[in-house]
């Protein structure tokens, strides 16, 4: 059985969020309606819709003080496919999140990639 799933997370830099799940391979469109059930549940509107095949995630802003972004999905009850695709987004996130953030205090990025066991590889330099 499926349904539309809500997942709190810490995602709170929209630019960054988009960077990374484009990085992901994922279509995005600004706006949009998530709908689970076979489109027999109520949709839930979202900030950002990420799309790649059949699957549709939904980023909505949470209404908490620090405002992160939830994730919105109908992960047609696979809990394993749900925690893969969250883990990847997540660390494309946090390894875009440093790049940026090390950009701009002056740092060029010399490596960047993931390397055999999956960990993210980051290289910096900065000349002074």
């Amino acid at each position: 059985m499926s349904h539309i799933t809500k997942i709190k997370t810490e995602l709170k830099d929209g630019d960054v969020l988009r960077k990374a799940l484009r990085k992901l391979g994922y279509d995005l469109r600004e706006g949009g309606v998530v709908t689970g059930g076979y489109r027999r549940e109520r949709g839930r509107d979202v900030e950002i819709l990420a799309t790649k095949g059949r699957l549709g995630i939904g980023f909505k802003r949470s209404e908490s003080d620090h405002n992160p972004y939830e994730i919105i999905a109908d992960w047609d009850g696979s809990r394993k496919k749900q925690k893969k695709i969250v883990n990847n987004i997540y660390q494309t996130y946090s390894q875009e999140k440093v790049v940026k953030a090390a950009r701009s205090r002056g740092y060029s990025v010399i490596k960047n990639h993931a390397n055999q066991n999956g960990q993210i590889e980051i290289v910096l330099r900065k000349v002074a």
